[in-house]
């Protein structure tokens, strides 16, 4: 029962990020800031770090809310690298949770992106374009001194934020007439 409640988690998670990709009215479209590269985002959406991170750890979500997971996306980076909002928003959070510093960025229409480990000077209410920079890389948790965790909710539910970024849907060739 546990397994197919899993695979039913993760079938779900693949919907709503299908959805979000055949959508993208769903996603917040927000210009990129000056000094972006044209075509850097999808749907106004860009790699919280620059140049493209490598990825170490994707997502990978609990069976059920309450299990451990991994929810969001460890980026390659170092302390001091620079960290920009994916997309525009407003700061709704900076401050440290347990061992480490966080910065939430709240994207509107029930999209949240989470950073951690985030140094920021920005306080909660300041507004951020796609692009702008929200903190600099340091040091706590899971990613100490080697990654940036990336998490991203929708209505409260974690999904792959590099949904928002990478289109890993299976290509389909079609015959010709």
């Amino acid at each position: 029962m546990l397994k197919d409640m899993k695979t039913f988690s993760v079938a779900a998670w693949t919907l709503i990020g299908a959805l979000l990709l055949v959508n993208p009215a769903s996603i917040p479209v927000v210009p990129a800031a000056p000094g972006t590269e044209p075509g850097a985002a999808r749907n106004g959406w860009l790699w919280p770090l620059n140049p493209e991170p490598e990825v170490l750890a994707p997502f990978d979500p609990p069976a059920q809310r309450w299990l451990s997971g991994h929810r969001g996306a460890d980026l390659a980076a170092g302390p001091g690298d620079t960290v920009v909002a994916p997309a525009g928003g407003i700061i709704s959070f900076v401050g440290v949770i347990v061992d480490r510093p966080v910065v939430v960025v709240d994207h509107g229409a029930g999209l949240k992106s989470s950073f951690e480990p985030l140094r920021s000077e920005l306080s909660p209410g300041s507004i951020v374009g796609a692009g702008d920079g929200i903190g600099m890389v340091g040091s706590g948790a899971h990613c100490d001194r080697r990654c940036l965790h990336w998490g991203l909710r929708l209505d409260g539910e974690y999904i792959d934020p590099l949904l928002t970024i990478r289109d890993d849907r299976p290509s389909i060739l079609l015959p010709q007439p």
